[in-house]
């Protein structure tokens, strides 16, 4: 018969018991990949077993790029030996697609991948390669046809582009519009022109510029058009992070936007203002107590007026130190900006 002291203890015992076992998942679940017999309370789920690894499958994939789009797409090679450069044809959900090697086959591991692998159909001839520089030769030609047909049912469309399929059985028309736009009948009239399959496909202003190309402010082609695999979102905080002037008609690009560059040494400059101080702030300097007018990001350096003698002068960050000891940063109205 259990006592009211041996229950006491009993509680107590299994309170503990719970204790440790919910720190034991605790550790365990910063650690998964630690081998073990899969249960929660033996010595093989404990933190001190460390250097053991999951098996992770492993699994071949190859990296392609299509035409129309600068993101890198993983297919699976069925074992194909395959260069860099080699044009293949994949099965997608629009059927086959040509594409380019970007990335030889490698290993890798089968869970950072998402979705499924499309296989590739086959490796691309030199007819076919001819056939689908014939068609893209024609694809100018299609722009202007499908110009003048938005004209002649007088729909708000800007055609952007044209993109044949590598055997020629599809067209995929590019437009932009500030609404949806009604075009089945636009779509049976370039059906029965083309003697193809039409697809209408409407984009944005930066897919626009992505499509139709150019030359950036810096004097090269755009980012989107070469290189750039995701669009990243900007903002005017990036602008005034790099003391850029704060009128969006000179920050942005061709598409009209902000421009994708912005983003590319935001991170620097944040991490470089955190050593700097703001303007407006009262330092103390060799020369004396003064306020800081302006910044040099690039430099690390700042300029501050001496408040007696009305001198500006340049010092690195490592030679002022906030007056009186206060580490906060206050911003006097009067601040030159």
């Amino acid at each position: 018969m259990m006592t009211e002291d041996s229950g006491a203890d009993y509680f107590r015992q299994a309170r503990e018991r719970f204790r440790e076992r919910m720190l034991l998942l605790k550790r365990r679940s910063a650690m998964p990949f630690i081998d073990g017999c899969g249960c929660d309370g033996c010595e093989c789920a404990l933190p001190e077993v460390s250097g053991g690894s999951m098996p992770a499958p492993l699994i071949e994939v190859a990296g392609i790029r299509f035409r129309d789009t600068s993101r890198t797409f993983y297919v699976d090679p069925h074992g194909a030996q395959l260069a860099v450069g080699q044009w293949l044809f994949v099965e997608t959900e629009r059927g086959l697609e040509l594409g380019e090697v970007v990335i030889a086959p490698q290993q890798l591991v089968a869970s950072s991948l998402e979705g499924d692998l499309k296989p590739i159909a086959r490796i691309a001839t030199e007819e076919d390669l001819e056939r689908a520089d014939a068609l893209r030769a024609q694809e100018g030609e299609a722009v202007q046809i499908f110009a003048r047909k938005i004209r002649d049912h007088n729909l708000p469309m800007k055609p952007v582009s044209a993109d044949y399929a590598a055997d020629g059985t599809r067209l995929t028309l590019y437009f932009s519009a500030n609404g949806r736009v009604d075009f089945r009948t636009l779509v049976r009239d370039l059906a029965g022109h083309f003697r193809c399959r039409i697809e209408l496909r409407q984009v944005g202003a930066r897919d626009e510029a992505r499509l139709i190309g150019g030359l950036g402010r810096c004097g090269r082609p755009l980012c989107c058009s070469t290189w750039l695999t995701n669009y990243v979102d900007v903002s005017m905080t990036m602008a005034r992070n790099q003391d850029l002037p704060k009128n969006p008609d000179k920050l942005s690009g061709a598409c009209g936007k902000l421009l994708c560059c912005l983003a590319y040494e935001d991170q620097f400059y944040q991490e470089a203002r955190t050593r700097l101080p703001r303007l407006g702030q009262k330092v103390t300097t060799a020369q004396g107590v003064g306020y800081v007018t302006s910044l040099n990001i690039l430099n690390d350096t700042v300029s501050v007026r001496i408040e007696e003698s009305g001198v500006a002068v340049e010092l690195a960050a490592d030679q002022i130190e906030p007056a009186g000891g206060d580490s906060r940063r206050r911003v006097r109205r009067d601040s030159v900006n």
